[in-house]
């Protein structure tokens, strides 16, 4: 065993579980909308989902809207004459009243329409609408320019009591009951959630009660580092913008007693910091300096104010406490994984002593390579890292 604190950072989806509720809360979602047309299942399917995550759409709040939006665009071009009002119940209920047939969806077009001109920070949902609403040349929904549809479709997706598609896709993530707890608002219908109920877990239970007890103990230092939705410290006066889907997950795998280092509360950071909560979250190393710190100290504020510090003003704060570390992260993604190595070499410029050690998980070959881009070690799944990086320090 070394003199070094051994730190592990571990990444949530796809590392810790894979999260299949997502995509059948995508495809539920879209069956709310289109049984209220009397239209089938329209869902597009794995590829199309895939095409989107690959221009970097990566948020459901993203995804859903704009393929609800396509649907009513085709629907539009196979019947001119229909009248969509702006309301979006409303509208469903117009396209039932017309017995229509189901459209003939085509989504290639989507992924360079959008991510010709997607720039970090922006949101896509926000982006389209102001494609189709600002006299673009290409807009992603002809038919549909300037149309108050797209109001009801596009915008406000990133708040709880905003648009409708999104307090639907939450209550198929969430479950009903959550979601009203939560928001304080009437719940739409029952539902239970789709991450407790369909996400599958990939950590054992032997390798979590390994990493407990070794947290537990104070060997090592962990946090989870996710991008997926959380909620936010707690001095936030509103939970409509968060959603704690990495709690719902953490519940799940056992792992409550970890410090959680999500969206929610880089969110929360970068509204106090006032700056945008793309230029702190993965894979910016801002991220990482805070799930390190928390990871050490066991305090998640604290830690995110000082990430904040040492990123922006060069100071360090309550790094200047910590010991020398190993830090090991557990990634799926080779642009994350970098990232953490990037914070580790801020560290050391400012003096601290750490060393890095990626493990990448999964055996997709694109992931792969990127990861060994990042100089990770591969390994097939999250159990053997662990139980390999605990080999490596000695635990």
């Amino acid at each position: 065993m070394s003199d070094r604190l051994p730190v592990f950072l571990i990444d949530l989806d796809s590392v810790l579980v894979e999260p299949i509720g997502y995509r059948m809360a995508i495809q539920s979602t879209l069956a709310y909308f289109t049984e209220r047309m009397g239209l089938c299942d329209l869902y597009p399917g794995e590829d199309v989902i895939a095409s989107l995550e690959a221009i970097n759409m990566t948020s459901e709040w993203d995804i859903t809207p704009i393929l609800l939006a396509s649907i009513f665009e085709a629907l539009l071009e196979q019947n001119m004459s229909l009248n969509l009002p702006g309301d979006l119940l409303a509208a469903c209920e117009t396209v039932r009243r017309a017995s229509v047939n189901a459209p003939a969806l085509d989504y290639s077009s989507l992924p360079k329409i959008l991510g010709g001109n997607f720039k970090p920070g922006m949101e896509y949902a926000s982006l389209a609408f102001e494609l189709n609403h600002f006299g673009a040349a290409n807009p992603p929904y002809p038919l549909l320019v300037e149309h108050p549809l797209l109001n009801a479709l596009l915008l406000n997706t990133r708040s709880l009591d905003g648009a409708l598609t999104t307090r639907v896709f939450q209550h198929f993530t969430l479950g009903s009951k959550r979601f009203e707890q939560l928001t304080g608002l009437p719940r739409l219908f029952d539902s239970d959630s789709y991450l407790e109920k369909y996400d599958q877990l990939l950590l054992s239970s032997s390798a979590r009660d390994l990493l407990l007890e070794n947290w537990k103990s104070r060997k090592l230092g962990a946090a989870i580092y996710t991008a997926r939705p959380s909620l936010p410290e707690k001095d936030s006066a509103t939970s409509f913008h968060y959603s704690p889907e990495a709690e719902v997950a953490l519940e799940t795998l056992g792992l409550t007693e970890l410090p959680l280092i999500g969206a929610g509360k880089i969110g929360w950071l970068a509204e106090r910091m006032n700056v945008p909560a793309h230029e702190f979250a993965k894979p910016s190393p801002v991220q990482a300096l805070a799930a390190i710190a928390a990871a050490v100290t066991r305090q998640t504020g604290a830690s995110l104010r000082a990430a904040a510090d040492l990123h922006l003003n060069s100071k360090l704060s309550l790094f200047k406490d910590l010991p020398a570390l190993s830090i090991h992260v557990f990634e799926d993604s080779g642009g994350n994984a970098a990232s953490v190595r990037r914070a580790v070499e801020q560290l050391n410029l400012a003096g601290l002593s750490c060393t890095f050690t990626a493990w990448g998980i999964g055996e997709n070959p694109a992931k792969q390579q990127a990861l060994l881009k990042a100089g990770a070690k591969l390994v097939p799944e999250v159990n053997q890292a662990i139980q390999l990086a605990l080999d490596v320090e000695g635990l």
